[in-house]
């Protein structure tokens, strides 16, 4: 009698711990059918975001409706790339889902990886000899063209070659210092400049790199323009330069695209001696400026840009210097902080950005009068461009 009384009181007891786990699974439905309701209706009929500061890039905005894209897919794959741009604290939940993937380890996010004392790298890129040969082709080409013009290369390393002991443990690297030595027993007619070891020599390689974004800070800038003017010019004194900070709250590229704003970093401007009186000339944009720094640059996300204000297809620069040499800087966007160093070297500068210049390198070199060029990259972008190729025929 006793064990039926005990077995009916345990069978009532499991009835109603399961009607309460039924209801309590019934009411978390209803609450996370609310919140998502609710958020996809503030994520619809709110205000969109057209760019996230945090990402650095230009936010997915609502997709056309049209009988053809809803038949080839491109509707809905819009729709999800706009509700997933514009869902309600997306920048919350990303933040919130990186600082999860870190405590747990994860040392790679987005093609970065997370050092030691804050650092964070770009992936390096791996050698190309098919992609490298093209471009070296042209190089050679423009030498072979203009015998009377001195040519220059500087093929900068990124920070994971100089600061390998940031590094995660075991992070998949590439031999940058490898990478540059081949491409430059490549060239023949184009003299080739080292400023790979001296990046390594430094007694402080920490100062050499942002942390939180893939250029090198002006220290770099200035250890580069240092090693480039002495083989140009190897019997004039190297400038002494004084560096200068102007803010202490840049979070570049790296961070945007991890996720990751634990450090901020220091973006300063290098000034010498002999500075010289100039004027710089956007040309496509037909702007004319005093100086090649825009200040305006330190009030937003992309502090880097403070130099010219960003990447252009071509700036000339025009100086007061006793020279009677024009430059010609062929460049991606680590050559925008060394070009104001080498001012007081040249008469003119012009500055071309191959990834966005359209016109003829050679006639361009035949306009201008060029006396020398100098051929400015950082290793992952030399790898990875094709635009060179493109500038000469």
């Amino acid at each position: 009698m006793k064990n039926n009384k005990k077995n009916k009181k345990e069978k009532r007891n499991r009835t109603i711990t399961r009607q309460q786990d039924n209801l309590n699974m019934f009411l978390a439905s209803v609450l996370v059918t609310i919140l998502l309701i609710t958020f996809g209706l503030a994520t619809v009929f709110g205000e969109n975001k057209q760019y996230s500061v945090n990402e650095n890039r230009y936010l997915a905005m609502p997709p056309n409706f049209s009988f053809a894209s809803v038949k080839d897919g491109t509707f809905m794959k819009d729709t999800e790339e706009y509700i997933s741009d514009q869902f309600v604290f997306r920048d919350a939940l990303v933040k919130t889902r990186t600082g999860i993937d870190v405590f747990f380890g994860k040392r790679e996010i987005n093609g970065v990886y997370i050092g030691r004392q804050h650092f964070l790298f770009e992936k390096p890129v791996p050698y190309q000899q098919k992609r490298i040969t093209k471009t070296v082709a042209t190089m050679e080409e423009i030498a072979n063209r203009n015998p009377s013009v001195h040519s220059y290369f500087a093929l900068a390393p990124n920070s994971t070659e100089i600061l390998s002991d940031y590094l995660p443990h075991n992070a998949p690297t590439e031999n940058q210092t490898l990478q540059i030595y081949l491409t430059y027993n490549s060239l023949k007619k184009v003299s080739c400049i080292d400023i790979c070891q001296p990046l390594k020599d430094d007694e402080n390689p920490e100062t050499l790199y942002y942390k939180t974004d893939h250029h090198w800070t002006t220290r770099g800038a200035v250890t580069a323009a240092r090693v480039i003017l002495h083989q140009m010019e190897p019997l004039k004194p190297v400038p002494d330069y004084r560096i200068l900070p102007l803010t202490n709250e840049f979070q570049g590229t790296l961070a945007s695209s991890s996720g990751i704003f634990s450090a901020t970093d220091t973006v300063s401007i290098a000034l010498q001696q002999n500075e010289v009186p100039y004027t710089v000339k956007y040309v496509e944009e037909k702007k004319e400026t005093s100086s090649v720094f825009v200040s305006e640059k330190l009030n937003g996300k992309s502090k880097y840009d403070v130099f010219f204000g960003g990447n252009f297809a071509q700036i000339n620069i025009e100086t007061k210097a006793k020279s009677q040499k024009n430059l010609l800087v062929i460049k991606d966007s680590y050559a925008n902080c060394v070009i104001p160093l080498l001012l007081p070297s040249f008469k003119n500068v012009v500055v071309v950005d191959p990834r966005y210049y359209n016109g003829n390198l050679q006639e361009l070199i035949e306009k201008e009068g060029i006396t020398d060029i100098l051929w400015l990259y950082n290793v992952n972008t030399f790898l990875n461009d094709t635009s060179i190729n493109e500038k000469l025929s």
